[in-house]
């Protein structure tokens, strides 16, 4: 008896109570005509553009402006994270993105436990940031990574994915790795602009007419007669055309194709971080001209080719990626040198698409390939 009056009790007090009420409304709204739940799945959906806002937040729909591309594709940007190694990097760095309202799609990491090191790349999409517009979402990260880096001493860099990087082939005689960049380019494997092919020779320049891009013929003009300082100062004059060039077309990324020119030291330190070179791995055994003649008559087992940032120091830079064959007492020096260029295109390939996709992160005089 207790028990049934005390339930008639709180069900009166339940169903008076403006809790109740809102409740009820709530169900009410809820439901649509037929008396059904209405299927709301989509607004789950990993697509935005599948909401029935057209994906679009409310900050957007305010501000008039789209956090998509004109493609309807997800922005999206990617992080390099270089830092002493320590507990709570990791998660400092997810937590700093989902704070920021962004979705982490990929990520990467390596501890050196010798050395103490860090290393991280995390590929994101910031579509659904909370700040907005493009802008203002790009700023607010960078203030975020900011703080995250200052508690890490963290060294980062922040590359947005959704503009291709322009890049610039500076090439001399040899045609082989030219052809195959500008026909993968073509092919969608690199995924890059190419507005520009620079030569210190013009005997190339039927294949930038080939593929409808911009060849300049820039000469070295030196004398045999000059001392070496007329002979850097023409290297200088030379080296600042090719940087009026760089600039006018807004280049991203320099690829050395085989340009058998070498680049004074301040080039060198200007353009170290984002100029990668192509050449046979007999360096330094064989250096000079005719190294795959030399290399035969030395009766070498194994070729190579070796993709590498440019520094001051001549051939010494960051590396990228290296290959091998073998070779074999039955193979010519032809035989060799097809081996060589074969290796040489499959290795600087590689290289472009790395850097070109944030991969490498460059840590002294060395680098941290991603997803090797």
């Amino acid at each position: 008896f207790f028990s049934e009056t005390r339930r008639r009790w709180v069900d009166v007090m339940w169903s008076s109570s403006p809790k109740r009420e809102l409740t009820r409304a709530r169900r009410s709204v809820g439901r649509n005509a037929s008396g059904k739940r209405p299927n709301t799945s989509h607004i789950a959906s990993k697509d935005p553009s599948s909401r029935s806002d057209g994906g679009r937040s409310r900050r957007e729909r305010q501000n008039g402006e789209s956090n998509l591309t004109a493609a309807g594709e997800p922005r999206e940007a990617t992080l390099l994270v270089d830092c002493p190694d320590a507990k709570g990097v990791v998660a400092a760095s997810a937590a700093m993105l989902y704070g920021q309202g962004c979705n982490i799609i990929e990520t990467d990491q390596h501890a050196c436990p010798d050395a103490g090191l860090f290393f991280q790349r995390i590929h994101f999409d910031y579509s659904e940031c909370y700040l907005g517009s493009s802008e203002a979402a790009i700023a607010g990260l960078e203030a975020a990574i900011e703080s995250v880096a200052d508690r890490f001493d963290m060294k980062w860099s922040l590359s947005l994915g959704n503009k291709p990087k322009r890049m610039a082939v500076l090439v001399s005689k040899f045609d082989h790795c030219l052809y195959d960049i500008l026909l993968r380019k073509n092919s969608k494997e690199l995924d890059c602009e190419i507005p520009v092919i620079i030569s210190n020779h013009d005997d190339l320049r039927h294949i930038g007419e080939q593929f409808g891009i911009p060849f300049y013929h820039l000469p070295m003009r030196i004398d045999p007669n000059f001392s070496e300082e007329q002979k850097l100062a023409a290297k200088h004059e030379q080296e600042s055309e090719i940087e009026l060039l760089l600039k006018q077309y807004e280049i991203d990324v320099v690829v050395l194709a085989r340009y058998m020119q070498v680049l004074s030291d301040d080039f060198c330190e200007r353009h170290q971080a984002h100029t990668i070179n192509i050449h046979h791995s007999f360096l330094p055994a064989f250096e000079g001209g005719y190294p795959y003649h030399r290399a035969y008559d030395r009766g070498v087992k194994i070729i190579g080719a070796t993709a590498h940032y440019i520094t001051a120091d001549l051939d010494a830079g960051p590396i990228i990626d290296q290959d091998v064959i073998r070779i074999s007492h039955r193979d010519s020096v032809e035989d060799m040198i097809q081996k060589g260029r074969n290796l040489e295109r499959s290795v600087l390939s590689r290289a472009l698409s790395w850097h070109l996709e944030d991969r490498v992160l460059i840590h002294n005089n060395k680098t941290v390939v991603f997803g090797y």
